[in-house]
């Protein structure tokens, strides 16, 4: 059973995810012990300014109507595939907990196989195969010991075109999911992701629960899954990426065999316009299961291909993206001991690009942290980055890009992400010499037309809190 711990699906964006999760798992107990900083190491590390050699090779099959990138590797006899579907996550399903749903089941039997007959084979052969839907696209990952391809790929056709989504099976998923929903409900972090989504997505289907509750789930079907499945899947939104003991021509050969019978067009339907508001006063909850207040900002964030996206992703590093040695985490944690960590990010989706702030920290010590929040982005806005700031930001974003390269499955999806967002054949050689060449200059430039002009309603600073109220309620007697 994939049943998987979605706390806050949806929340800006599938990255935020794990950061605002990361933040407030992490709780308000500042240790003031040194902490490791990989950063520092990986900016002075041999990786420093290391680019990319590796010929990607893009393959196309069955008439030219199915793509994929390419990365030869035949130093072990190993292979990785990633799927991906555009336009075919939860946002787009026509009945609520279908996508989810379909995640947590497609994997219990397909084609001839029992649920207990497919694990033991995959087992048995060395296959790994992997279904999730985030807010936007269902994906799969597939790696194999290239020996076995063949069983290999008739677990994921069995499992794209042939799930026997039995009732027993479906039935378990229901009961585990309303589990994990309760579950959700102790949690502050999927509190916070909640009032986001009723607060800033409304109506549109990003605001839609993380798990529906139980009757909606309970009103999906095995012809509701089969028909999500046949809607959203075609050529035509299907990007790939392959890495491994395979050539060309075998690659060719296994996107033919593995995906011939899809439609060539998905039958999706395009997502409902959505236009965010920056600029509502904050919003906050008591949370009756937390001591801890957990803080998230949104701001107008930058698309992937956008000219700005660059010098937008190195100011964003260096004001909340770096881990220990950024400008938040100095002010805050190292100087003040406010929190254990804060962070800044940048999210892209479907329906929306978000610049984002997160913390967590006790209820009496929030108000101070974001004023003095507000005052680093005071300076930041004002004065811009300098020259020493902007070159260690891009020693450590150059060296720690290098760790993405550390199995074939990365690999694999780095090169169908690649295709995804449209990067280009050639961005694992041109990715390094982008970052290497963006001026201090561009940095300031972008700061000023495309981020917020400061951090409240007024500049274009949306405030999300979940207001810690555990520890009042003790003291007041009103709860255990």
């Amino acid at each position: 059973m994939q049943i998987k711990a979605t706390v806050m699906r949806g929340v800006l964006a599938a990255t935020a995810t794990a950061a605002i999760l990361a933040a407030g798992a992490a709780g308000y107990w500042w240790n003031k012990e040194p902490a490791f900083d990989a950063e520092r190491i990986l900016a002075q590390s041999k990786l420093k300014g290391r680019t990319f050699q590796g010929e990607v090779r893009e393959v196309r099959a069955l008439g030219g109507k199915v793509g994929a990138y390419l990365m030869e590797e035949h130093s072990v006899p190993l292979a990785a595939v990633s799927l991906r579907f555009a336009k075919a996550g939860t946002a787009y399903e026509t009945r609520p907990g279908v996508a989810l749903l379909a995640e947590s089941v497609l994997l219990d039997g397909a084609g001839d196989y029992s649920r207990k007959e497919l694990r033991r084979l995959m087992k048995e052969k060395g296959i790994r195969l992997d279904a999730a839907a985030d807010n936007d696209t269902l994906a799969f990952s597939l790696s194999y010991v290239k020996e076995f391809e063949n069983e290999a790929l008739e677990v994921l056709r069995a499992v794209l075109f042939e799930p026997q989504l039995n009732e027993e099976d479906l039935a378990l998923a229901r009961r585990q999911l309303a589990v994990l929903r309760q579950r959700e409900k102790e949690s502050p972090a999927h509190q916070l992701g909640e009032l986001v989504k009723r607060e800033f997505y409304g109506s549109h289907p990003y605001g839609r629960e993380s798990i529906p509750d139980e009757a909606a789930l309970e009103a999906v079907t095995a012809a509701d899954i089969r028909a999500y499945l046949q809607t959203v899947m075609g050529k035509d939104n299907l990007t790939v990426g392959i890495a491994g003991d395979m050539d060309r021509a075998e690659a060719e050969a296994f996107l033919s065999r593995a995906v011939a019978d899809l439609p060539d067009k998905a039958a999706v339907k395009a997502l409902p316009e959505f236009k965010p508001d920056f600029q509502q006063e904050k919003i906050a909850e008591i949370s009756p299961i937390s001591a801890q207040s957990i803080v998230l900002t949104a701001a107008a964030g930058v698309a992937r291909l956008d000219k700005d996206f660059y010098p937008l992703y190195v100011a964003d590093y260096i004001f909340g993206g770096a881990g220990l040695s950024s400008r938040l985490s100095q002010a805050v944690r190292e100087k003040e001991g406010l929190t254990y960590g804060i962070y800044s990010m940048l999210s892209m989706s479907d329906a929306v690009n978000t610049w984002s702030v997160g913390f967590s920290a006790t209820p009496e010590n929030t108000a101070e942290i974001m004023e003095i929040a507000a005052a680093e982005y005071r300076d930041f806005y004002d004065n811009g980055v300098s020259e020493e700031e902007l070159q260690q930001a891009k020693d450590s974003l150059m060296a720690s890009f290098n760790l993405r390269f550390g199995s074939l499955i990365n690999i694999a999806g780095m090169l169908e992400q690649m295709q995804y967002q449209k990067l280009g054949r050639d961005f694992l050689q041109n990715r390094q010499a982008q970052v290497a060449a963006i001026t201090a200059e561009e940095v300031n430039s972008a700061i000023k037309r495309r981020l917020p002009k400061s951090f409240d309603a007024a500049g274009g600073v949306r405030v999300f809190e979940v207001s810690g109220g555990l520890k009042a309620a003790r003291e007041n007697g009103a709860a255990e």
